[in-house]
């Protein structure tokens, strides 16, 4: 059965066509269109998509899996894979024919981003959205646009209880324009552009709720919605990715160092430091991979019984997380460092892995700002902040 199949046995069949568009990617920023109908037939793109709707369903660990084993080929592609959860959250927002429509044959794309620079107008029959709105990953290659845009009564947000009144809405791609600002350090083939919607209208059945700091208001049983959407969306994309790009970066740097000849002195292959340097690398790599899925698959089962984890398992697998990231960030700056010259040619893969490693890094989930949070709650505090 296809769900017994490993997260590797999935990856495997366009884990070569990955790495081999990945300069392409890079230099087009964005997944080219060949890749992207190889990903979708190979159903990465269903991983999170009910099996209701023709999707994989796979357990969280797993899907996560697959997205740490496909930033292992590259790292943009793995970033794009892990936008895969909005298959499940956001459509069960929607009625059932909606999110059908959406998912299509299950491995539909879905991109977009909370659209505070937006807002949505009620109007008979739905809600008219207009404004412009950063960091939609996946945007160029979008089946859908999705964002979670405020809603306005005249010049001020309708507010609710803990925020303002929002809701998810399902935009077809040719609805926005995309303003090209992603010229960045890393993850350039991610899409992450900035959106811009002009009076579209968007009918009730396509639109859903959407509070914050809770998330998605689901209207159909959904096991990841029972995780709070700050929790969720701080696991399900820098965390893996970061891994799978570390994983790769290890294997690059033991490549060159086998290969790598030094006319002043021992094979590189031969030098203490760099025997030191790999085993601490995997150390860091193994260890943050090891406390990080078992936090994850804690909290999943939590989620899958139907329940929401507490605020100590939130703290406890934000900590995971940044471990996670900081032990990957740790692993790729000694072996680019160690590697010397050659890891500075874009034509290295330990080069690209170092830059997107550090851009998947950037994300605000990760940012040394949240082991305050996580602290706060060790502590018996408050956490002072809706990112745990």
């Amino acid at each position: 059965m296809l769900a017994t199949m490993t997260p590797e046995e999935l990856v495997q069949p366009v884990a070569d066509a990955v790495r081999q568009a990945s300069a392409q990617a890079e230099a087009e920023r964005r997944i080219p269109d060949d890749l992207m109908r190889r990903l979708k037939d190979a159903g990465l793109f269903s991983i999170y998509t009910p099996r209701a709707f023709g999707g994989r369903e796979l357990p969280l660990p797993d899907a996560l899996r697959v997205v740490e084993e496909v930033s292992r080929h590259d790292g943009s592609t793995g970033w794009t894979i892990a936008l895969g959860v909005a298959n499940d959250v956001f459509t069960a927002t929607i009625p059932e024919a909606s999110a059908a429509r959406v998912l299509g044959d299950g491995s539909a794309l879905l991109a977009g981003a909370p659209a505070f620079g937006a807002r949505a107008v009620r109007v008979a029959g739905g809600y008219r959205i207009s404004g412009r709105w950063p960091f939609n990953s996946g945007a160029p290659n979008a089946d859908w646009i999705v964002p979670a845009v405020p809603v306005f009564d005249g010049d001020a947000p309708r507010m609710g209880p803990a925020g303002p009144e929002m809701i998810v809405a399902f935009l077809a791609p040719s609805d926005v324009q995309i303003i090209d600002t992603w010229h960045v350090t890393g993850l350039r083939a991610s899409g992450t552009q900035d959106l811009y919607a002009e009076d579209v209208f968007v009918p009730d059945e396509m639109t859903g709720g959407f509070a914050l700091p809770a998330g998605p208001v689901v209207v159909r049983p959904c096991a990841l919605a029972n995780i709070p959407f700050f929790t969720l969306f701080g696991i399900v994309q820098s965390p893996p990715v970061c891994l799978g790009l570390a994983r790769r970066a290890i294997e690059e740097f033991a490549q060159i160092a086998l290969t790598k000849e030094n006319p002043l002195g021992p094979r590189m292959s031969e030098q203490a430091q760099v025997h030191a340097g790999l085993a601490h690398a995997e150390a860091l790599v193994r260890s943050a991979r090891c406390y990080w899925y078992e936090l994850v698959a804690g909290v999943w089962e939590v989620a899958a019984a139907g329940r929401g984890p507490d605020l100590g398992q939130r703290a406890a697998l934000r900590l995971a997380s940044l471990t996670a990231v900081d032990h990957s960030l740790q692993a790729a700056d000694a072996l680019y460092r160690l590697a010397g010259t050659s890891s500075v040619f874009q034509s290295s893969a330990l080069e690209r892995c170092w830059r997107d490693v550090h851009t998947a890094a950037q994300h605000m989930q990760v940012q040394p700002g949240r082991w305050e949070t996580a602290g706060r709650v060790l502590l018996g505090l408050d956490p002072a902040s809706p990112v745990l």
